[in-house]
């Protein structure tokens, strides 16, 4: 049991990075698709800048710079320039793709993947006073994994009992409103997506230096667009988008458990990703009814 919770755990860490910060940034009026772009820079430059200098923390910083730059590419677009955020979003995508595999040729001359023997992988936790029959369920994580639940508790805070909460919620409903009142709606944008740049950075950090150990071509494996369905599915709400990350993490783990047991690995992979559809039909359906 406490491994195949470790398993979902793994799972629903970088799902849930992004599916939080997504969530912030459709509150105030911005669907931002182009995580899946995001996190495999992030997760490049994750092991960039732990390969250069040695050091975990340095790869969570360079991951999250440049998640951080990649948002504010998208926020210049969709928030300033006010452009079709699905037609930006798809470019960032296919550019971030192309991009990774182009620095990777570039800085290691490599291609397909790359591993460094100077890489230090992020810390797994142990806590030595736990009770015996607690012990497997809390340790053996990743650092990363108790940083996750932080985020989320802290935006769960914010997002329901605070003026900042109320205000991105405000921003995505009556924008005109939130404006009359002397709010910029631009800059709590740009917030939403600082906040999404510091999820998807350490989502790629985690990707690349504790759930694998390098970079691989194509290693977001559709995460992204995962996450983005879980943001879609809740429709703002954090409650709606937990329980659809948890189904997905859940789903993640079922297939590769199927494999393990001699299901054909492409009938195993397919099962997350149809139950992203079947699940925003459901959603649809649902709300179409209420």
């Amino acid at each position: 049991m406490a491994s195949w919770l470790h398993a979902v755990v793994r799972m629903v860490i970088p799902l849930l990075l992004l599916a939080q910060g997504g969530t912030w940034t459709l509150q105030t009026g911005i669907l931002n698709i182009g995580q899946e772009g995001a996190l495999l820079l992030s997760a490049f430059f994750g092991v960039l800048g732990n390969h250069l200098f040695g050091s975990w923390i340095m790869g969570i910083l360079f991951a999250v710079g440049i998640a951080l730059l990649y948002n504010l590419l998208f926020g210049l677009f969709c928030v300033t320039l006010r452009a079709n955020i699905w037609v930006v979003g798809m470019t960032l995508n296919i550019m971030a793709d192309a991009g990774a595999i182009l620095l990777m040729k570039s800085i290691f001359g490599v291609k397909g993947g790359f591993r460094s023997d100077r890489m230090v992988p992020m810390p797994i936790l142990e806590f030595s006073s736990l009770p015996e029959w607690l012990a497997p369920y809390c340790n053996g994580y990743s650092l990363a994994a108790w940083l996750t639940l932080i985020f989320v508790l802290f935006c769960w805070y914010v997002d329901s009992r605070t003026v900042f909460g109320m205000r991105l919620k405000a921003a995505g409903e009556n924008e005109e409103a939130l404006e009359a009142a002397g709010i910029s709606v631009s800059r709590l944008r740009y917030a939403t997506l600082l906040v999404n740049s510091l999820a998807v950075g350490l989502a790629g950090a985690f990707l690349s230096t504790s759930y694998l150990f390098g970079f691989t071509q194509g290693m977001s494996a559709g995460r992204g667009w995962m996450a983005v369905g879980a943001v879609i599915f809740g429709g703002g709400s954090m409650k709606w988008m937990l329980g659809a990350v948890l189904l997905f993490g859940l789903a993640q783990a079922g297939g590769n458990q199927l494999q393990a047991l001699g299901v054909p690995s492409y009938y195993a992979l397919m099962l997350p990703y149809i139950l992203v559809i079947l699940s925003l039909v459901v959603r649809q359906w649902v709300k179409k009814r209420g």
